[in-house]
């Protein structure tokens, strides 16, 4: 008798750790796992670049004693979307916030008698990026600031305490030879929202094998070997999500938005293809990050919503192609972007 009820509580323990990943993924793959918890909160000490949740990277150069910040991914975002944000660009949230202190007293706005700070967002070949900013104190909106570009980064100075954010001007991109046309030069969507998965038949369904440009942002090369397949691919509608799911420690800075795949059977959205047979093969390709290893990671995400997404960032087998970083098994629904180490 004692043997059947230790079998009955192993098999209540395994139903409990089946319901406590479908509830809170997130807590589930980490645990199960043994991953470390993202590093999307750090203090910063010493001069050094630090990299934050795979989001940010803050560079701090100190020339004074007793100074130090807090640097964190500011997930979830619902606050800053209230500060008023006047500008054309489209503000990406999640952001990293900054809380710098001299002496444990945290101080509005830092000296240059203690030193220099720069934050860093990945920087995108699409758009025209500008770091903004408010203080926590919120006497202003958001503000932009001196953003410079270079080896992939878009940098801005950091002396403020507050929320720091990249903004984007979309600049025209040529398709690339031979990518189909009409189904992915969509705009990057509302940084809000709910976003529920495109419908099979909408017109910008990829019925056909072939290279398709997605935005500027991606391509997808789709090699089709059954009937009734078919994809939908655009830019990923809310980075706020892409932010709050868990990144490994120290593997480099995502660089979001990236682009989020559909797969479809039948007109049923399936989350893993090729489970049975080799039903087809599929290759996203991102610009390469200048000077930086390149890895495309991606995460589950049945839809645009933060319950659908089962994390963590998981990495692709990654080639440098003509300056195109491309991974081949792109068998899952859901959202790919690069990463920059």
């Amino acid at each position: 008798m004692k043997k059947y009820f230790q079998i009955f509580v192993v098999f209540v323990l395994v139903l409990t750790v089946i319901g406590v990943a479908r509830n809170s993924p997130a807590w589930a793959s980490e645990q199960s796992s043994g991953a470390a918890r993202p590093l999307a909160e750090i203090d910063v000490t010493e001069s050094g670049s630090y990299t934050v949740g795979g989001l940010c990277v803050f560079n701090a150069v100190y020339t004074g004693s007793g100074a130090s910040a807090k640097v964190a991914v500011d997930v979830p975002a619902e606050e800053s979307r209230k500060v008023p944000f006047l500008y054309e660009d489209q503000l990406y949230l999640a952001g990293c916030h900054i809380v710098h202190s001299v002496l444990d007293v945290v101080t509005p706005e830092m000296s240059p008698a203690y030193g220099s700070w720069e934050v860093c967002f990945g920087d995108r070949p699409d758009e025209q990026f500008t770091i903004y900013y408010y203080p926590d104190n919120r006497t202003t909106d958001w503000r932009p600031l001196v953003t410079t570009v270079k080896d992939g980064f878009a940098c801005a100075p950091a002396i403020y305490t507050g929320v720091y954010a990249p903004g984007g001007k979309r600049l025209t991109v040529e398709p690339t030879p031979g990518t189909g046309a009409g189904t992915g030069d969509q705009q990057v969507g509302s940084p809000g929202g709910t976003v529920r998965p495109p419908s099979p038949i909408d017109t910008g369904r990829i019925t056909k094998s072939g290279a398709y440009n997605i935005g500027g942002v991606c391509s997808i090369i789709i090699e089709y070997h059954v009937p009734k397949l078919s994809n939908v691919v655009h830019v990923e509608e809310n980075t706020d999500i892409s932010a709050n799911v868990p990144f490994p420690d120290n593997e480099g800075l995502l660089y979001l938005p990236g682009c989020h795949v559909f797969h479809y059977k039948a007109d049923i959205l399936k989350t893993d293809m090729n489970v049975t047979m080799d039903e087809g093969k599929w290759k996203i390709c991102f610009a390469a990050i200048p000077n930086k290893e390149t890895t495309i990671y991606y995460y589950y995400a049945n839809d645009e919503t933060a319950e659908s997404v089962t994390p963590p960032w998981t990495p692709l087998e990654t080639n440098i192609e003509n300056g195109m970083a491309c991974a081949p098994g792109v068998d899952q629904t859901g959202v790919y972007a690069p990463v920059g180490k």
